[in-house]
């Protein structure tokens, strides 16, 4: 038998963390949910306005706010301790709990934002709107985004973890 600790037992011990508990407060979630989408929005803007800028400084700021991305999910990650991501084996009983409720409040609100997503794909196309092609990327980038980041903005938003 391996007594070494498996890798969501390293992953759980990494985002339980005591130095991370400023972050385990319903403010310091609503924050980092915010900067998270604001980072998305961000994102949005400079790909909606890449014509008009040059090449690199369209990289640059993709780099910085994938940085920023990373650094915000993961401070969201940490202050809901990970329990949306880290497997059943390696939570307590009330953090399985509340992982089945996040999946399911997570379901209902993906199941919202694909209609939307696929409601604004449908417009951009339609001959009504002549929609320029960034509008084209932007849609299904900041909504792959925010579908991948769905069940941790609700553990952060609505469950006490």
């Amino acid at each position: 038998m391996n007594a070494s600790p498996t890798s969501q037992q390293r992953r759980a011990a990494r985002l339980d963390d005591p130095s991370m508990e400023s972050l385990r407060n319903p403010r310091a979630r609503r924050l980092l949910a915010a900067g998270l989408l604001a980072v998305l929005v961000a994102e949005g803007v400079i790909i909606g306005f890449v014509a008009l800028m040059p090449i690199g400084v369209f990289v640059g700021g993709m780099v910085v706010l994938s940085i920023a991305l990373v650094f915000t999910l993961g401070g969201l990650k940490a202050s809901t301790r990970g329990v949306e991501e880290l497997s059943p084996e390696v939570l307590d009983e009330r953090q399985a709990q509340i992982r089945g409720l996040v999946y399911a409040q997570s379901y209902r609100v993906l199941s919202v934002v694909f209609v939307i997503t696929v409601a604004l794909m449908l417009l951009a196309q339609s001959p009504w709107w002549a929609a320029p092609m960034e509008v084209m990327v932007i849609i299904p980038v900041i909504s792959w985004q925010l579908i991948l980041t769905i069940p941790t903005f609700v553990t952060a938003l609505r469950m006490k973890v």
